[in-house]
């Protein structure tokens, strides 16, 4: 993936964020909240329009759950073509190795200033999946912030991840069934377009306005949400 070919991601979000992007009237957002587990960025599902909307249909159903930084009140997916040069790819032996030795850095400087190493942790009592991934946030930043300071050639435009997720499909497969590939896009220059899946189709003037409504009541409820914890 850093050889710059063209890439597809497919990123899950309000229908009304969906449209502004492909209008070209929004520009993307990064994401930096305790469930973004490959560090700050712009987040998309590898070639998997299906899960990205699985996803954004979650995040509207359970908004207790503040599984995005905005509400979503109406699930849609945008598709976004890429090119990207300089990937943190964690699917590859060197991409692990980075993280590694980074772990490894991050944690040595930490036990000399007396900071506590940020854990992984589930999001709730019962999870099997470690959604709250604090650790893993620390040690990219970590990543990033070593390379600040270097030649822009050096700098990370993504990092890529393969998250396995949800029960098991058959006893023993290992394939489970909300698993998917996600890559945190972090350089926005990166972007060559955006794009409908197939089938689907950008809103007329009257169907906006009903969408538009319906986020602002989301907002709404998304703001008690936040002031009663």
């Amino acid at each position: 993936m850093n050889d710059g070919h063209l890439q597809i991601g497919y990123h899950g979000c309000d229908v009304t964020v969906r449209d502004a992007l492909v209008f070209g009237n929004l520009s993307p957002a990064s994401s930096d909240n305790q469930y973004d587990w490959l560090g700050p960025g712009f987040y998309m599902f590898e070639g998997d329009a299906d899960r990205a909307l699985a996803f954004a249909e979650t995040a509207a159903n359970q908004p207790q759950r503040r599984l995005t930084a905005r509400p979503i009140a109406t699930p849609a997916v945008v598709g976004c073509i890429f090119s990207v040069h300089r990937c943190l790819d964690m699917t590859t032996r060197a991409g692990r190795l980075e993280f590694e030795n980074a772990y490894l850095l991050l944690h040595a400087r930490r036990i000399v200033t007396g900071e506590q190493v940020p854990m992984n942790a589930a999001a709730n009592s019962g999870d099997e999946e470690m959604l709250l991934r604090g650790l893993d946030r620390a040690v990219f930043q970590f990543i990033h912030a070593k390379r600040a300071g270097t030649h822009s050639s050096e700098h990370f435009q993504a990092v890529r991840g393969a998250f396995r997720q949800g029960p098991e499909i058959a006893p023993s497969s290992g394939f489970h069934r909300d698993s998917h590939v996600q890559i945190a896009l972090r350089d926005f220059t990166c972007i060559k377009g955006w794009f409908l899946p197939h089938g689907e189709q950008l809103l007329d003037d009257a169907q906006m306005a009903n969408a538009r409504a319906a986020l602002q009541t989301a907002q709404l409820n998304y703001a008690k949400v936040r002031r009663r914890a």
